[in-house]
């Protein structure tokens, strides 16, 4: 179904029209409920002092010298007799006229004219009908409900910031009273429309206390695993140290197992009584004295790696000493006179 729009002008009785005598917009019109005239504003120029447009109702007229924008030649064809005189004040004559578009002819009976060829006023009955509308504000829905509001008008609920439309002639209908929203906006607060004030409950936090952080108290959980550490304990000095029995004690050699000890330095440690002791049962290493069977010596210890295990009665002849006998003559080698070439006693 073709929506149908209504638009309706502000409106009012002369006298309240007089009274208030607004400064209407430019191209807003005002209307006389009871005159039946109308104004148009221009923005700058208070009601009584602008003209009224052109109106057709019954019984009511102007003489044309009221014509404010008329020339003596349109008021004198107004106020014609007949058609002679009308033609003789626009200077025609009394001949007949020429159809066509000069100067001096006359127009057709079914010229068509172009919105630019119009000029004057136009008659309210040609005007099609319109609204203006009205901006109330209502306390509640039951006052947004009860007022003489039509199409159009808008309700500022001040209970709760939001604003309606009409859609229809019907204000006493709750359904036709449309909600003005922008896209994005906030229509309410924790279910809550309106002036809303918020509470700690609103957001989930209604065990919640308003207390600083240095005015807190101590929470019951934090008290109670509290009373399961110990107290404050008195100081105690840097030679001390806190034992499990809850006592301070001189932290000394004792009191780390060390009672028995003693505060030399390793180079000046004497040698102790187990060390002496093993040292005895040593031979010393420079001219060491051995008693008892000496054992795990071997000969390769004293650089002797290479001699044989015999008697000297029973060394064998060495290659050395072999080779050079090689070289001697046997004890019972002779030789013939002949082969004595000289024989040389020596110096006597």
């Amino acid at each position: 179904m073709t929506a149908i729009t209504s638009i309706q002008f502000r409106r009012g009785t002369a006298a309240q029209w007089t009274a208030a005598n607004p400064v209407l917009s430019a191209g807003e019109l005002g209307y006389e409920t009871d005159t039946g005239e109308f104004k148009i504003g221009d923005g700058t120029t208070a009601w009584i002092t602008r003209p009224y447009w052109i109106s057709d109702v019954a019984g009511h007229s102007h003489p044309s010298s009221q014509i404010s924008d008329s020339t003596a030649t349109g008021r004198s064809v107004l106020t014609a007799v007949d058609a002679a005189a009308a033609r003789a004040a626009i200077g025609a004559g009394t001949s007949n006229i020429v159809i066509g578009t000069g100067a001096t002819n006359a127009m057709a009976g079914n010229k068509t004219f172009a919105f630019s060829e119009i000029t004057g006023q136009i008659g309210t009955a040609q005007l099609p009908p319109l609204a203006i509308n009205e901006v109330y504000t209502a306390a509640s829905q039951t006052a947004m409900l009860a007022l003489a509001a039509q199409r159009g008008d808008m309700a500022i609920r001040t209970d709760i910031g939001e604003t309606y439309v009409l859609s229809t002639d019907s204000p006493a209908t709750l359904a036709d009273w449309k909600m003005i929203t922008s896209p994005g906006n906030v229509t309410s607060v924790a279910g809550r429309q309106g002036a809303v004030v918020l509470t700690k409950s609103d957001v989930g936090l209604a065990n919640v206390d308003n207390t600083a952080d240095v005015n807190k108290p101590v929470s019951t959980a934090t008290q109670t695993a509290l009373n399961a550490k110990e107290p404050t304990i008195a100081a105690g000095t840097v030679a001390q140290y806190w034992r499990g029995d809850k006592t301070w004690a001189t932290n000394d050699k004792a009191s780390v197992g060390l009672a028995s000890v003693d505060n030399t330095s390793d180079i000046n440690k004497p040698v102790s009584s187990a060390t002496q002791t093993a040292l005895n049962a040593k031979a010393n290493t420079a001219n060491p004295t051995f008693t008892g069977t000496v054992s795990g010596i071997t000969k390769a210890m004293v650089g002797l790696s290479n001699v044989d295990n015999t008697t000297d009665a029973n060394k064998p002849v060495s290659t050395a000493t072999q080779t050079a006998l090689n070289g001697k003559a046997n004890t019972s080698h002779t030789h013939s006179s002949a082969d004595i070439l000289s024989i040389d006693g020596g110096t006597p």
